[in-house]
């Protein structure tokens, strides 16, 4: 990860010359010479800058101790509430890990509101999900996106949405490029994920379209995304809450 990092660096401090190369060139045939030969120079620039800004992420943070007299901890819950990348999942996992020895068998609610993140560290989190004895139930809250819809979907208990929270499937991974290719071994488990735990429609596989399916808290009950949704609290309305809509456990997202 350090050499990564490094050479990320070093590519970037090329990239900014360069730039500089081309606001001081004002000659159309210079400038043409230059995105020809930076594209040459720097092929993998997606992944260069990919790696720079995960390691930009990671510096600077320690990782927080687990304390028993945490209030959230002691309650028996977890947040996650930024991205999804190797810090966070590492973060959830420790305390996931941390409230199953402390019992095994006590319930454990995983609050999640996030844009998204790696679907690698996604799956850190999902398997530690289903490696631990604790069931553990998962919350969307405010915006449930892409990488955080995939883990709520996993839960091993119930799975909530709140009425006000919004969830976003996403269809953007790599179409398969061969029999033992990344691309191909991360759109079988993807998908294989959503295919067990819901009942989305046949129309959004393969998921491989870049598309951005946008769900209600309803529309998440009825694709069997969630087990129930939850009502929010407002001043005005008569008794302050009303009855939560669910649907009866059966298993199938076990």
């Amino acid at each position: 990860m350090d050499g990564q990092a490094t050479t990320g660096r070093r590519r970037t401090v090329l990239i900014l010359a360069l730039l500089v190369v081309v606001i001081l060139t004002t000659q159309t045939g210079a400038l043409i010479w230059f995105v020809i030969s930076f594209v040459e120079a720097v092929p993998d620039l997606g992944e260069t800058l990919d790696n720079y800004i995960e390691s930009q992420i990671d510096a600077g943070f320690e990782d927080p101790p687990l304390r028993g007299d945490d209030p959230l901890l002691r309650s028996r819950k977890v947040l996650l509430f930024q991205d999804v990348n190797s810090r966070t999942a590492k973060e959830v996992s420790a305390r996931l890990m941390y409230l199953d020895a402390v019992d095994p068998k006590k319930p454990i609610d995983l609050y999640i509101s996030t844009q998204g993140g790696w679907t690698d560290n996604a799956f850190t989190i999902i398997d530690t999900i289903r490696t631990i004895s604790a069931p553990v139930n998962t919350w969307a809250i405010g915006g449930c996106y892409s990488a955080g819809a995939l883990i709520l979907v996993t839960a091993t208990g119930r799975r909530y949405v709140t009425e006000d929270a919004i969830l976003m499937v996403h269809a953007n991974l790599e179409k398969p490029t061969g029999d033992h290719s990344y691309p191909k071994l991360a759109l079988e488990r993807y998908e294989d994920v959503w295919k067990h735990h819901s009942s989305l429609p046949s129309s959004w596989y393969p998921m491989t379209t870049d598309e951005e399916h946008y769900l209600s808290p309803e529309e998440a009950l009825q694709f069997h995304v969630v087990d129930e949704i939850v009502p929010v609290g407002r001043s005005g309305r008569a008794g302050g809450r009303t009855p939560a809509v669910s649907r009866p456990l059966h298993g199938a997202h076990r």
